[in-house]
């Protein structure tokens, strides 16, 4: 608090330029004791006194301020008056409890406005589109040291949805942005829902513009017209993008898109990716809302090789998926595929897979941004049976799961802890009868900086890597904004991938650590970290590996 007042005080913001007479001085001194008051009220200090000696016999002159804050006065009742008819079309009337504002708390001035918002906010969600509030009328009892708050509310008149006008649309179809409302003509109003509504306009990624605003009349059936406002941006994109890592070297990766391929949202996305040790071509089509609402089918074909110190791969790939969200945050997918391979390792000769199988995956997102999250978490499990078209005894099933989780620890300096944890398994068959190119493999910059990509894994006779059928990961960040546009972060990564199903935790973890710069741009952080290994291996581990891309290491 003291340093609050001293913020406020002009006294003391001023004090290499005081006034000619101690009658000025005095004055600035009764308004810094307002200010003061005022400032202390604010927090629950209702009872605070303030006095204000000038002793003139220091050279410059100083300035005593005796601050008695007395006690702290609490919220003794809070209660909402209705100053229009509540109609029984609308909701109920939300709790005290509901407003964060219970009998007993202290008596913050900021607390108490912020909870009159949310009143108001919350009869909007329960019927009431034009509810208001004035503001709260506080008596403090200076006998009891309490407070009591009244809130008077004019809901308004109740309202159900009504129709719904789309303006704006050129090429896309009505009926994409009517499949969005998350509410049904009658349904109660709910101005939540209206937000909803918004983001799903803006994940569709189809406009550059999208507004939805309530009608300001009720129709005389008592419902509220809605109007859509949009605005088309282009449909097709081209971008690029490039990163560096020690290991693996230069990449690049270039892509093409069509947002709106028929009309309906339906998106066509073409890539190229290349670097030092692989590369690969993709297609892939995805049209939204397949069948029933909140469900996607994506189609994609990929062709790619990969020439690394484990083996040489070229593979051809296809999958047909179909997503379903259930809930926020949730996706469930599943679908058909076919994997064929050309595997050399080991200087063995190439050898051939045809794979048929069935991913599932379970996906939760709670985090609060795709590329720099601060709060939240994410958790990931991936089980995909295969089945051998070539051998029909050879049948296995590859698992995985992963958590990720961010704290925000400070806002003033911006502090945010990020942890991270992998599991993974290859269960119904031996390592020979697994594709090189689809073990488990640790190390580099996705797994464990401060090794080479791959590394962390069982290793030949040669100290080639050969890859296992179990894994595991761990990795914490320190993130540090220091500016807008700057940040630093430190890091510790550790894990392995071990030859039995199941990790192997009597065989040595390995740790790598180090730190690294972030610069914020509007499409996410720029990334460069630099790892070093902590249980170095003499001939396979260098001495510091640096990795450069977009976003967030996890």
């Amino acid at each position: 608090m003291l340093k609050t007042l001293k913020l406020i005080s002009r006294t003391e913001g001023r004090k290499d330029e005081p006034p000619p007479t101690e009658g000025l001085l005095r004055r600035r001194a009764e308004g810094d004791v307002r200010e003061f008051i005022a400032a202390l009220r604010s927090v629950g200090y209702y009872g605070a006194s303030i006095e204000t000696t000038i002793d003139e016999s220091h050279d410059p002159v100083k300035v005593v301020f005796s601050v008695n804050t007395g006690r702290v006065y609490r919220i003794q009742s809070v209660e909402v008056q209705v100053q229009s008819e509540e109609r029984e079309t609308g909701g109920s009337m939300p709790t005290p409890a509901e407003l964060s504002v219970a009998e007993g708390e202290p008596a913050h001035a900021q607390k108490i406005l912020d909870a009159g918002d949310a009143l108001v906010r919350r009869m909007k969600n329960r019927g009431y589109p034009f509810a208001s509030a004035d503001e709260p009328r506080v008596v403090v009892d200076h006998r009891t040291e309490g407070v009591a708050v009244t809130y008077l509310l004019d809901t308004g008149p109740a309202a159900r949805f009504g129709d719904t006008s789309v303006t704006g649309l050129k090429s896309v179809e009505e009926r994409v942005v009517l499949g969005k409302i998350p509410w049904k003509k009658g349904d109660l109003y709910d101005e939540a829902l209206l937000a909803d509504l918004q983001k799903r306009l803006t994940d569709l990624r189809l406009f550059s513009l999208s507004r939805v605003k309530r009608g300001e009349v009720l129709e005389s059936d008592g419902t509220l017209p809605i109007t859509v406002e949009v605005t088309e941006r282009k449909q097709r994109t081209i971008s690029a993008g490039a990163s560096y890592k020690t290991d693996e070297g230069f990449g690049a990766k270039a892509s093409w898109e069509n947002r709106n391929l028929f009309g309906e949202g339906e998106r066509l996305n073409a890539s190229v990716i290349v670097s030092q040790i692989s590369y690969g071509a993709e297609i892939a089509f995805e049209k939204a809302d397949f069948l029933r609402d909140h469900q996607t089918l994506n189609a994609r074909l990929g062709i790619g090789t990969d020439d690394t110190d484990a083996y040489e791969s070229r593979n051809v790939e296809s999958t047909v998926m179909v997503h379903r969200e259930p809930g926020k945050g949730v996706k469930i997918s599943a679908g058909p595929g076919f994997r064929f391979s050309e595997v050399e390792e080991e200087d063995n000769g190439w050898e051939e897979f045809a794979l048929l199988s069935f991913p599932v995956q379970f996906e939760w997102d709670r985090s609060n941004d795709l590329l720099d999250p601060e709060r939240g978490g994410r958790l990931k499990l991936h089980t995909t049976p295969y089945w051998s078209m070539l051998d029909i005894d050879t049948a296995f099933l590859k698992a995985y799961a992963s958590y990720s989780h961010y704290w925000s620890l400070m806002k003033k300096p911006h502090l945010v802890l990020a942890a991270r944890g992998a599991l993974g398994s290859i269960v119904g068959a031996e390592r020979r009868s697994v594709p090189a190119d689809l073990r488990y493999y640790a190390g580099g910059g996705g797994s464990i900086r401060g090794y080479p990509y791959q590394s962390v894994s069982p290793l030949n006779a040669e100290e080639d890597p050969i890859g296992g059928r179990s894994l595991v990961e761990f990795s914490a960040e320190l993130r540090w904004k220091i500016t807008e546009t700057v940040g630093f972060v430190t890091f510790l990564d550790g894990g392995g991938a071990f030859e039995p199903s199941f990790p192997d935790f009597s065989t040595s973890l390995k740790w790598g650590a180090g730190a690294g710069i972030r610069y914020y741009t509007p499409i996410g952080p720029l990334r460069l970290d630099v790892g070093v290994p902590l249980n170095r291996r003499e001939g396979i581990d260098d001495v510091v590996q640096i990795y450069i891309s977009l976003g967030q290491a996890f």
